[in-house]
């Protein structure tokens, strides 16, 4: 495909002034054929008043002349619009690019689509950039997160492969040891179990929304449905669990979830927070669109350090403690993932009075 070339402004003096030396043989040509056919009739035409050869010719050369000038002054308005965008295209082929070309433009519609030229290139340049900027960091939290995973699986299947070794080795072992090899290991076949089904649903949730279906919860019994299933750890730490939130609060929801934010924001509190503490659900506020509640529990709180990154993957504030307890990382990161799900937002803070809260909203529909 041959490239366009603009004509350097010497090249369009030059047609310009040849446009302009046929301009003249042409009305000299008009002006002689005017006389000469008029000649024989010049008296005749004497009485025609405005209507006489002359007047038409001068009238003609006039129109003919004022035609070049508007036809060589709107010419150039629009070899100056593709002049600048030459210059536009080279400074990209540079690597230079120049968005202040579009002041040059004259103030005509030639220029309006000139400047609407770069303005567009420069709104695509500014997503192109915007999408390498989101690939890269979705690469490098992919990585973090292949990383972590990694981490994490590593102690599980150690410690399962030693007891089965220990097992396997045809070596006396006594009858409480085996067993406590086995519970042990199928210990930590649950944690790899709990690690895929988190990390499975984070993944859900960023990459495949639309599979989470909608339907009318009654949040009450989301919430009480998660402290039934905690009652044993809830009893043992003698932890005092007020659900506060009413029976007639229904949002447009996905059950999964939903039940997802209050187990884990329970779970959290439960192993965490310390013993023989309160935690209260309630919902504070209610408008149009949102209903927006708050978690709180009387114990011990965190650094305000994490408060930040509380939501992040595989956040350990305490590591013993948080591996012990069989945890994955994953669970707050769940609630934040859910919660946006449901179009809300979520934030963690030191209550005043002591223990750690939460403050959430949940779209109504």
């Amino acid at each position: 495909m041959r490239k366009m070339r603009l004509l350097p402004k010497r090249k369009i003096f030059f047609y310009g002034l040849v446009v302009v030396v046929l301009y003249a043989v042409v009305v000299a040509g008009i002006h002689l054929f005017f006389n000469h056919v008029s000649s024989d009739n010049l008296a005749m035409d004497k009485d025609r008043g405005w209507l006489s050869p002359t007047t038409i010719q001068i009238a003609v050369a006039f129109l003919f002349l004022l035609a070049i000038l508007l036809a060589g002054y709107f010419s150039y308005r629009f070899f100056v619009v593709m002049h600048t965008l030459k210059d536009f295209v080279d400074s990209v082929e540079k690597g230079n690019v120049n968005y202040d070309a579009s002041t040059h433009f004259p103030d005509s519609y030639s220029g309006a689509v000139g400047s609407k030229i770069i303005s567009l290139y420069k709104q695509l340049e500014e997503s192109k950039q915007q999408i390498i900027a989101e690939k890269d960091r979705n690469r490098k939290m992919k990585q973090e997160m292949t990383n972590n995973i990694a981490h994490e699986l590593k102690t599980p299947v150690s410690s399962i492969r030693g007891y089965l070794e220990i097992l396997l080795s045809n070596k006396p072992i006594p009858d409480d040891k085996r067993q406590y090899f086995l519970e042990r290991s199928y210990s930590q076949t649950l944690r790899l179990s709990n690690l895929i089904n988190d990390v499975s649903i984070i993944n859900k949730i960023e990459e495949s929304a639309e599979l989470f279906q909608k339907e009318k919860v009654v949040v009450c019994d989301i919430v009480q449905e998660a402290i039934n299933e905690l009652d044993d750890k809830i009893v043992e730490r003698n932890i005092d669990v007020q659900n506060s939130i009413s029976s007639d609060i229904v949002i447009m929801g996905n059950h999964s979830l939903l039940y997802g934010i209050f187990r884990n924001l329970i779970e959290n509190a439960v192993y965490y927070a310390g013993d023989n503490i309160n935690i209260i659900i309630e919902c504070h506020k209610k408008d149009a669109d949102f209903y927006y509640f708050r978690f709180r529990d009387t114990g011990c709180g965190i650094d305000d350090k994490y408060l930040t990154r509380i939501f992040d993957r595989f956040l350990r504030i305490d590591e013993g403690r948080s591996r012990k307890n069989g945890g994955t990382g994953l669970g707050l990161s769940i609630v934040k993932h859910a919660v946006l799900f449901h179009d809300g937002g979520i934030i963690a803070k030191n209550a005043e009075e002591g223990g750690l809260e939460f403050y959430f909203s949940l779209k109504i529909s």
